[in-house]
């Protein structure tokens, strides 16, 4: 089961027809009302032959500040104005699926449905996805996810920073999703924007690729570049593996 939380700023009434119509848009298996869901608190969806989509309202924010702090850890408030708002209401999205193809397209599918959840519905102030650690501004969201020429790996992860007067890190957190471990990198305090591109390049690589990068191979920026990829424990999680990449000064 997949599963996210679409903050709101006010509980609002769902209308189906448009939600089913936004979310038509945005996948290309069939989208159907299920009968009678539109009766209750949930609002339910069939997508393709097997699985369900369900939007179940709850008239309360998430308790503890816990959506709002993991905005922090979001890609697109990085470099930006961005904070979430406070929001007073939200809806549990879940995606009750089959065995659907691989990790990647399960995610993707799962993502794409979320951003027609975003254009069905009013008051959606942010996207709190749990297993990526991050809440998304949903404009943010809503463009990466509908992206032709990208994995949307800045919404499947959040990203932790540790920078000192040289060097910065970036931790990602939510390669698990892909039965993979996370990615460190670290380079150059000086060159943070040209960090943070090859940070999602590496994680579009990993989750392309399907499988973790091994200790010991290598990769590169060019054709010339050759980095050694080794494995060390988490920073953040003593019982997990990370794989590092450092890039030279």
């Amino acid at each position: 089961m997949q599963l996210a939380f679409v903050l709101q700023q006010k509980n609002v009434d769902l209308d189906p027809g448009r939600v089913r119509a936004a979310l038509a848009k945005v996948w290309d298996e069939p989208i159907a009302l299920v009968e009678g869901s539109a009766e209750g608190e949930a609002l339910s969806f069939s997508v393709g032959a097997t699985d369900t989509l369900t939007l179940m309202q709850v008239s309360a924010p998430i308790p503890d500040g816990e959506a709002e702090a993991m905005a922090g850890y979001s890609i697109s408030s990085l470099g930006t104005d961005w904070q979430i708002a406070a929001h007073e209401a939200h809806l549990v999205a879940t995606l009750q699926e089959e065995d659907n193809g691989t990790s990647v397209r399960r995610l993707l599918r799962f993502t794409r449905l979320l951003a027609g959840v975003i254009e069905g519905v009013d008051s959606v102030l942010g996207i709190y996805w749990g297993e990526a650690h991050a809440t998304h501004d949903p404009d943010f969201f809503r463009d990466m996810a509908m992206a032709d020429d990208l994995l949307p790996v800045h919404l499947w992860n959040g990203v932790s920073i540790a920078a000192n007067d040289e060097h910065v890190s970036l931790l990602s957190l939510g390669m698990k999703q892909l039965g993979q471990p996370n990615l460190k990198l670290t380079g150059p305090r000086a060159e943070g924007n040209e960090l943070v591109g090859y940070f999602f390049n590496l994680l579009e690589y990993a989750a392309k690729r399907g499988a973790a990068v091994a200790d010991g191979e290598t990769v590169g920026r060019s054709a010339e570049e050759t980095l050694v990829v080794r494995h060390e424990p988490s920073p953040v999680a003593e019982d997990e593996m990370v794989w590092c990449v450092d890039l030279p000064a």
